[in-house]
C-alpha cells in the first residue's frame, strides 16, 4: 500500500473528524434539554462521522484509480447534476420538500446512473423512501422544519 498525497490527506481528515467527534462531546448547552432533544453537539458528530466514513472509503479505494478523471459523458453528467440540484433549489421554494423531493431523487438517480438499466419501481420505491426517512429525520430527529412551499402556505 503507497502512501500517497491524497492518502496522507485522508489520513489526516480521519483525524481531523475524530478530533471533531471528541471535541462536540464537550459542547455544553445554554438552556436545559428536554429528554427527547438531540442537543448541540448531534450535528458536528454526525457530521464529524460522515467525513470520517468517506476519508476512509477514500483511503481504501485510493489505489484503484482509472487514468481520466471524467470523459464527456461524466463531464455532462456533472452539468445535468447541478441543473438538477438548482431546479430542485427553486422547486423546494414553490412546491416545498415533499414534492420537489419526489422529483429531485429520480432526477439524480437517472442522471448518475451511466449506462445501468433502473427498473422504473425500484426508482419510485427509492424516491418515496429517501423522501420520507429524510422527511422523519428532520422533522422528529433533529426536529428542523422542511420547506412548505409558497403555493401551498
Amino acid at each position: 500500500m503507497k502512501l500517497n498525497k491524497n492518502r496522507i490527506v485522508s489520513l489526516f481528515l480521519i483525524l481531523f473528524g475524530i478530533g471533531i467527534i471528541y471535541l462536540s462531546t464537550q459542547i455544553k448547552s445554554l438552556f436545559s434539554l428536554s429528554p427527547r432533544d438531540v442537543g448541540p453537539s448531534f450535528f458536528p458528530i454526525a457530521a464529524s462521522i460522515g467525513l470520517v466514513v468517506c476519508a476512509i472509503g477514500k483511503f481504501l479505494t485510493e489505489g484503484k484509480k482509472n487514468e481520466h478523471f471524467l470523459d464527456s459523458d461524466g463531464w455532462l453528467r456533472v452539468i445535468m447534476m447541478f441543473v438538477v440540484l438548482g431546479l430542485y433549489l427553486v422547486a423546494m421554494i414553490y412546491l416545498g420538500y415533499i414534492i420537489s423531493t419526489l422529483a429531485a431523487a429520480p432526477a439524480m438517480v437517472l442522471v448518475m446512473r451511466e449506462e445501468r438499466k433502473i427498473h422504473p419501481i425500484s426508482l419510485g420505491l427509492f424516491s418515496v423512501g429517501i423522501t420520507a426517512v429524510l422527511f422523519l429525520v428532520f422533522q422528529y430527529v433533529i426536529q428542523v422544519s422542511l420547506p412548505v412551499g409558497i403555493l401551498f402556505k
